[in-house]
């Protein structure tokens, strides 16, 4: 495996503006070795990294100018959709570039030397050490500041700082690695959740973006009860900030409020209070995920939190609903005006050569405008997708990712991060809404195989028989193209076979489970990470009652002690690489077709 040279193919090809899909991107990896769709994505970002902090750095350059060439990195990348079970579990996303030296600038401390060569030859005694940049050097080594990134993924977040006054900690093993190669004053793998006592009130500045999720058991912040992951990790990373330095928290969805303007209750608003009890905010920025996020890997909404130094004396709680805190940010030049660089020390350019830059933000801007408006080639545009009884919205989360127009659709509430992605109705009237795609996950409970045993009972063959009909409703549905899952059950009988049976383990899951499908006008899902099944895991047990040894599928055995309707969700919820699988393929042959018909 050649990394190196990948990566350098790659840092190339960025500067010279060449696009690339998910697919050129894999098969100029393969050139290098490199099979593994995981390091595919991680060195991909690596490279993107690389280049945004060259830009970062190089003091010919405004940092207003830094931004936009910044900004031109990041439309120019691939969309990093190439992601595990486990990150898209985790919602482990990293932050796009120009977010990312927004959010690292406003923490950097006035004066920061910003370049190597100098750092290394000063601390060494040469008089030939160069600053670069508008930096100042103190001869007290113990003056230099100090920044910390406690879940630094790749060090996408740290671009616009020093790299050896920055301490980085990750726990994922490649990351890690990626991380040792470039000359950080420090990498550590230390839990986030417990940074070392060491470091309380250490650091001049504090950037994060924590992985979101739920803590398995709640977590106490004096008389405040912390429920999620990246709040907590949040905090603790706050607890390494000196009482006057800053900080840069990125947090998923938005924020939002009761009738009475407050912060909706829940962990949210606990979170939120904290804060703001504790620390000057000074702006809780929430960004369009799709139009500004979406070329990492993910459309997620998420929040820009700014802080300037702890209070003096705790004091105050999270204000009511205003007109600045409720507007999303949707454009990159509405993201600069907002974190406010260019009222401080950072203006943009009022130089001979203004003119130029500011065509070259305009036109930034206009194509980022056709890109949120959908003015782009018939054959190309975002597809309008109902992705069927699903609450969980695992398919629409995967479909988001890759730039469309998803929609989850249940009698239930969305258990997914993103309830304005969701409608909460019966499906069948949403049927005629004009979509290019649908992927249906109709319920399985009367429908599977193992199910017959308990057939005898007239109430359930009535349920049977309305299930059976739901389906044929589905299958008959005024759309295009359209994928129906289920179990290996009665459909194949009562209706037909199914055009297609897949594994998990097909694409890339370590897990089992017999998955059909009925398709009409689209492929077969090809296999996309194949392992091998002698290897997937199972629960081994001896069954007294049987007199017989039994085996499941490990990941369908754990959920035996949840309750029964979280139990049924983990049975039921697609896996990853399937929906990963479903949102490149599926949609290539819609737009395909789109080419066909334009």
């Amino acid at each position: 495996m050649d990394k190196k040279g990948y990566i350098s193919r790659i840092r190339k090809d960025l500067k010279a503006e060449r696009k690339h899909s998910k697919t050129t991107i894999e098969n100029i990896a393969k050139s290098f070795g490199i099979a593994n769709k995981n390091l595919v994505k991680e060195f991909t970002e690596l490279a993107i990294i690389l280049n945004a902090r060259e830009i970062a750095h190089d003091s010919s350059l405004t940092t207003y100018e830094k931004y936009l060439d910044i900004v031109a990195l990041y439309q120019s990348q691939v969309n990093l959709s190439m992601r595990t079970s486990m990150s898209v579990l985790m919602q482990q996303y990293s932050t796009p570039a120009p977010i990312s030296f927004l959010a690292s600038s406003y923490i950097l401390k006035p004066g920061s030397l910003s370049g190597y060569k100098a750092f290394k030859n000063i601390v060494k005694g040469s008089t030939k050490g160069k600053i670069v940049g508008n930096a100042h050097l103190t001869n007290d080594k113990n003056d230099f500041p100090k920044y910390l990134e406690p879940s630094a993924g790749n060090g996408l977040l740290t671009i616009a700082l020093p790299y050896h006054y920055t301490h980085v900690n990750e726990l994922d093993d490649v990351r890690l690695a990626n991380l040792k190669e470039q000359p950080f004053a420090k990498v550590s793998s230390w839990d986030a959740l417990k940074p070392p006592a060491a470091y309380d009130r250490s650091f001049d500045g504090i950037i994060t973006n924590p992985p979101f999720g739920s803590l398995s058991q709640p977590e106490l912040f004096g008389k405040f009860k912390i429920k999620r992951l990246e709040h907590a990790m949040a905090l603790n990373a706050l607890r390494c900030m000196k009482d006057n330095g800053k900080a840069a928290i990125i947090i998923g969805g938005h924020t939002t409020w009761d009738e009475h303007g407050r912060v909706t209750a829940g962990t949210n608003r606990i979170f939120l209070n904290y804060l703001y009890h504790f620390y000057n905010v000074e702006d809780i920025i929430p960004i369009n995920g799709k139009k500004l996020y979406s070329r990492q890997g993910t459309s997620i909404n998420t929040r820009l939190i700014l802080i300037d130094g702890a209070k003096a004396v705790p004091d105050g709680a999270a204000p009511l609903k205003n007109k600045l805190h409720s507007t999303i940010v949707n454009t990159h030049e509405e993201l600069w005006d907002r974190v406010g660089l260019g009222n401080s020390t950072s203006p943009k350019p009022q130089t001979k050569d203004a003119k130029v830059i500011k065509l070259r933000a305009k036109a930034i801007l206009i194509k980022q405008k056709q890109l949120s408006l959908g003015k782009l080639p018939t054959a190309n545009r975002p597809l309008r997708i109902l992705v069927a009884c699903e609450e969980s919205q695992t398919v629409t989360m995967a479909l988001r990712s890759r730039g469309h127009e998803a929609h989850s659709c249940d009698i239930l509430p969305t258990t997914g991060l993103h309830p304005e992605w969701h409608i909460q109705d019966d499906v069948l009237n949403q049927l005629d809404k004009g979509w290019d795609l649908m992927i249906a996950f109709p319920p399985c409970t009367y429908l599977t195989v193992s199910g017959n045993a308990w057939m005898h009972d007239p109430e359930r063959q009535k349920e049977r028989k309305k299930a059976l009909a739901f389906i044929r409703k589905l299958m008959k549905a005024p759309i295009d193209k359209i994928a129906i899952e289920n179990p290996i059950g009665v459909i194949s009988t009562a209706i037909r076979k199914p055009d297609q049976i897949i594994q998990p383990y097909y694409f890339g899951d370590n897990a089992k489970k017999s998955t059909c499908l009925w398709l009409k006008n689209l492929p077969l899902l090809e296999p996309t990470d194949m392992l091998d099944e002698d290897q997937l895991e199972y629960k081994h047990w001896y069954d007294k009652k049987k007199k017989r040894w039994r085996r499941q599928p490990l990941w369908y055995y754990k959920a035996r002690d949840l309750s029964d309707e979280e139990r049924r969700r983990v049975r039921s919820k697609t896996f990853q690489g399937i929906a990963d699988a479903m949102a490149d393929q599926w949609t290539v042959a819609q737009q395909e077709n789109n080419r066909k018909t334009a």
